[in-house]
């Protein structure tokens, strides 16, 4: 058993019960009480309490600095936050960018009459009345 220094408090385990941190860490209750009552939890636990307490994804992944989980949202580094389905709709959202940009891409011309926008025909069909 690894005890915590005397006066050195893991500040992760403050607050937070020992039924939630067994919840959290996916460990049983009496290993949580355990480590409120001083015993030094593994490394990975603390990071996972510390990522639940406070939602920094830089506690999981480096590049995720200063992006954080708060109430079901992901919040950048510079406060936007976005929900779940917005995020899962960005892979729909940059098709449809891409649509668009090939659509933008093709001649287009106005046919008055039908009042739609055809395709301009190709240069080959053209045929010039001399």
């Amino acid at each position: 058993m690894r005890l915590f220094k005397p006066g050195g408090g893991i500040e992760e385990l403050e607050d937070i019960t020992p039924e939630l941190i067994a919840e959290v860490c996916r460990v049983h209750v009496t290993t949580a009480r355990r480590w409120k009552r001083g015993e030094m939890p593994p490394f990975t636990a603390l990071k996972i309490i510390n990522l639940y307490k406070n939602g920094e994804l830089g506690e999981v992944d480096l590049r995720w600095h200063n992006w954080k989980l708060r109430n079901g949202l992901l919040i950048s580094d510079d406060g936007s936050s976005f929900t779940p389905g917005q995020v899962r709709a960005i892979p729909f959202m940059e098709m449809q960018i891409d649509s668009y940009k090939r659509d933008q891409r093709s001649v287009r011309q106005a046919d008055w009459i039908s009042g739609e926008w055809k395709p301009a025909p190709e240069q080959e069909d053209i045929v010039s009345v001399a």
